[in-house]
C-alpha cells in the first residue's frame, strides 16, 4: 500500500469521503474501488442529477439522451446511474498510458448483446466475460450491475485491472483524486474532472517559464514566490453545475498559499491553457480569486467549452449498457422516425466536433498539439452512438475520422522531412578549457536560424496539405448535408 507522509492513501481517501457527512454513495465507492492506483486524472458524473439539471430539462435531454451528447456530454450508456472515467496521463504529451470507464447500469446487457452492437469479440479475462472490440478496447463485466472497459486492449493488463479490482476494498487514489470523489458526492456538482499535477514541475523549470511568460510582462508579480507556489502545484479539479446555463468552478490547487498568484493567474492559466491547444473563450469572461492555497475561477460554460473539457479524458465507452435492437440496420426507409432522428443527430454530433476543431477557439502551438486535438476529435466521434443511424451518415463519420488521422499522417511526415533536413545542418564550433585543450561543442548561431527555418519551413508545408484535407471534409459535409435531408425532409 503506497503511504502518503507515513499515512495510508486508503486512510486519506476515507477521510475525505468522510468530510460530506457521511459515507460516499455506495454506487460511487463501488466505481472508485475499481480505478487503478496509478490513476492520476479522473471524471466522474453523476447521471441521475444530470438528467434531472435544469439544462439537462431544457435541452430535452430526458426525452431524448442522445441530445445530451450532442450539447457536450460524454457518450454515456444508457441506463446508468454513475459513470466514472480515469486515466494514467503523460501530462508533458497530454497523451494516456491507459483509460478506464466503469458504469453503475440499471439494466446489465449480456456480453454477447455487448459483441453485436459493437461488432466485437466475445473472450474470457480473469474468469470474467469480456469483449474485445473493434476501437482497441475491452469491456469487461466487474460485478453484479457495474461493467468496466480498458483501452488500449492490452489483454495482459485488462486482467490485471480485473483482478486487482476484485480484491480492493476502498478506493486506492492519490489523495488528491480522493478530493474529486468527495466533491462528486456534494450537491450541485453533477460532473467533477481533476488531474493530479503533484511533482510535475521543477522550480527551474517555472523560473524559465515564467522568465519567458508574456502574462508577466505587465504584471508586478514577485518572481521568486511566484515560481514557489507554481512549483507546489497539487492539481485542478473542475466541478460543473448544469443550471442553466451552465456553470462552472475551475479549481488551480497548490500546496503553498497562492497569495503572490493573485495579480497573475488567471492571464498566466489562460497562456498554459493555450500552450497545451485547451484554450477556451469562456475562461475570458470568469471572475478569478485567491482562496487560500486554491486559485478559483468561475463562471457560465458554453456548450463548444463543455465539450473541450470532457474531451481531455475520451475514454473508452462505446455500447457499454443494454439497448434493444441491432447494431445496425441493412434497409432504410425515409419516413421512419427513429432512423431520421438518429441520423440527424449523429451528423449533428460530428459537425460539433468538427467546429470545434476547425472553426472554434482551439489554438495548439505546436505540431504535436495539434495532431493530440485531431486525435481526440477522431476518437470521439468513434464513440458516437450508432444504433439506427442510415448506413450513409455512418460512412460520413468513418470517412470524417479517416480524414482526421490522414491529416495526422501528413504532420507527420513533414516532421521527417524537417528532420532528415536538419540531420545534415549541424556545423559546431569548440570551446576551451584551460590547459586541458579543447572539450565540448557548440552550434554555431547561424546554424541554430537556418535550423529554426527549416522547421517552420516544414510545418508551413505540413500545414497547407492538412488544410487541403480540411476542405475535403468540408465539401464531404456540405454534400452530406444536403443529401440527408432530401431524403428525410428535415435540416441536418
Amino acid at each position: 500500500m503506497r503511504t502518503f507522509s507515513g499515512v495510508s492513501y486508503v486512510a486519506i481517501v476515507t477521510a475525505l469521503l468522510a468530510l460530506t457527512g457521511q459515507k460516499a454513495n455506495a454506487q460511487l465507492e463501488q466505481l472508485a474501488n475499481r480505478v487503478p492506483e496509478d490513476a492520476n486524472a479522473i471524471v466522474i458524473v453523476n447521471t441521475k442529477a444530470v438528467f434531472a439539471s435544469p439544462f439537462a430539462q431544457s435541452n430535452g435531454w430526458v426525452q431524448d439522451q442522445r441530445k445530451a451528447h450532442q450539447s457536450g456530454m460524454i457518450a454515456l450508456p444508457f441506463g446508468v446511474d454513475w459513470f466514472l472515467m480515469a486515466a494514467e496521463m503523460d501530462f508533458e504529451f497530454m497523451q494516456p498510458a491507459w483509460e478506464i470507464a466503469v458504469a453503475h447500469l440499471r439494466d446489465v446487457p449480456t456480453m454477447k448483446e455487448i459483441a453485436e452492437r459493437s461488432g466485437g469479440r466475445l473472450d474470457s479475462l480473469a474468469g470474467t466475460q469480456a469483449v474485445e472490440r473493434p476501437n482497441d478496447s475491452y469491456v469487461v463485466s466487474m460485478g453484479p450491475r457495474v461493467v468496466g472497459a480498458m483501452s488500449p486492449a492490452n489483454r495482459q493488463h485488462v486482467i490485471r485491472w480485473v483482478r486487482q479490482s476484485r480484491t480492493r476494498k476502498s478506493p486506492e487514489l492519490t489523495a488528491y483524486l480522493a478530493k474529486a470523489i468527495a466533491a462528486a458526492d456534494s450537491a450541485g456538482n453533477q460532473i467533477v474532472m481533476a488531474l493530479d499535477l503533484h511533482g510535475i514541475f521543477a522550480p527551474e523549470e517555472v523560473s524559465a517559464a515564467l522568465a519567458n511568460s508574456k502574462a508577466l510582462e505587465a504584471a508586478t508579480a514577485d518572481l521568486q514566490q511566484a515560481t514557489s507556489v507554481i512549483a507546489s502545484l497539487e492539481g485542478i479539479r473542475i466541478e460543473i453545475d448544469l443550471q442553466s446555463p451552465p456553470q462552472c468552478r475551475f479549481w488551480v490547487e497548490f500546496e503553498q498559499d497562492a497569495t503572490p498568484l493573485s495579480a497573475i493567474a488567471k492571464p498566466l492559466l489562460l497562456e498554459v491553457l493555450a500552450q497545451y491547444g485547451a484554450h477556451l473563450d469562456d475562461i475570458q469572461q470568469w471572475k478569478s480569486q485567491v482562496d487560500q492555497s486554491a486559485v478559483v475561477l468561475q463562471g457560465e460554460l458554453s456548450q463548444s467549452g463543455l465539450r473541450r473539457l470532457l474531451t481531455v479524458l475520451s475514454g473508452p465507452v462505446g455500447p457499454m449498457s443494454a439497448q434493444s435492437g441491432s447494431r445496425k440496420l441493412d434497409n432504410y426507409d425515409s419516413g421512419d422516425e427513429a432512423v431520421a432522428q438518429a441520423s440527424q443527430r449523429y451528423f449533428q454530433s460530428v459537425t460539433n466536433y468538427l467546429n470545434d476543431l476547425f472553426v472554434g477557439d482551439l489554438q495548439p502551438q505546436s505540431m504535436h498539439q495539434i495532431k493530440v486535438w485531431l486525435e481526440r476529435y477522431a476518437r470521439k466521434i468513434e464513440d458516437l452512438d450508432d444504433y439506427q443511424v442510415d448506413q450513409e451518415v455512418l460512412g460520413f463519420g468513418a470517412d470524417v475520422v479517416s480524414s482526421l488521422h490522414e491529416i495526422v499522417s501528413v504532420l507527420d511526415r513533414a516532421v521527417r522531412r524537417s528532420d532528415l533536413r536538419e540531420s545534415t545542418m549541424f556545423n559546431s564550433g569548440r570551446r576551451r578549457y584551460g590547459r586541458y585543450g579543447t572539450y565540448g561543442t557548440f552550434e554555431k548561431s547561424y546554424v541554430t536560424r537556418d535550423r529554426e527555418l527549416v522547421q517552420a519551413d516544414e510545418a508551413s508545408r505540413g500545414l497547407e496539405e492538412g488544410w487541403v484535407i480540411v476542405q475535403e471534409i468540408r465539401a464531404l459535409t456540405a454534400e452530406t448535408r444536403q443529401t440527408m435531408s432530401e431524403r428525410y425532409g428535415r435540416d441536418f
